[in-house]
């Protein structure tokens, strides 16, 4: 290989760093003071959005670790009175059973079901349509909370988050590891235009949960 060469390949990986740690540092950045310890500091009248994730982990039946957090932050935060609605987004199955389970843990407002947030990007967009003039609050790890704020900024959605308890296991270091590269996709899905994951128009396929 020559010394051209090596340069060549050198530069190209230092950029790679470079926008790797840039993106995360920006990313992360969104979050700052914007995400609740406790749920006075959340707007009244907010919407809330509940990310979506598996509660167990394919057919092993084993428990993803991230789940039951953020079921148990969204249940405390609608106790306290400060939101007004609820949205769970996901997949079907996501929306479906973090409904249920919402309104078996009591939970009494009205609750939404967002069966086309396939990934963190639709969930935002498709909040952005459902509720534009709205104070959204997501619920989700904090690691992934950011990503959401981040998402929220660029499209001038007034958004704050509520973060749950990081979860037990190794799962949830996963998770939190996997977002460090899922930061840089959302600058670059943010480069190419922010494209929705299914052929459903955004403002299109919200049920509210029976």
């Amino acid at each position: 290989m020559s010394r051209w060469l090596k340069r060549g390949v050198g530069a190209i990986l230092a950029l790679l760093v470079f926008f790797f740690i840039g993106s995360n540092l920006w990313v992360w950045s969104a979050g700052w003071g914007r995400l609740a310890s406790k749920p006075s500091e959340v707007p009244v009248g907010a919407v809330m959005v509940v990310l979506g994730t598996d509660e167990f982990v394919g057919a092993t039946g084993e428990r993803s670790g991230t789940y039951r957090p953020r079921i148990d932050a969204a249940v405390e935060l609608a106790r306290s009175g400060r939101v007004k609605l609820i949205v769970t987004s996901g997949t079907d199955v996501h929306a479906r059973v973090m409904a249920t389970q919402l309104r078996a843990a009591g939970v009494t407002c009205p609750i939404v079901e967002d069966p086309y947030g396939w990934r963190t990007l639709d969930s935002v967009l498709r909040a952005k349509a459902y509720y534009p003039d709205e104070h959204v609050v997501f619920v989700s790890q904090g690691w992934h909370c950011v990503r959401a704020l981040w998402l929220a900024n660029h499209e001038a959605l007034s958004a704050t988050a509520y973060p749950a308890a990081f979860g037990d296991g190794w799962r949830p270091v996963m998770g939190s590891l996997r977002d460090c590269f899922a930061k840089p996709k959302a600058v670059i899905d943010r480069c190419l235009g922010n494209p929705l994951t299914v052929p459903v128009p955004a403002n299109e396929g919200n049920v509210p949960h029976r």
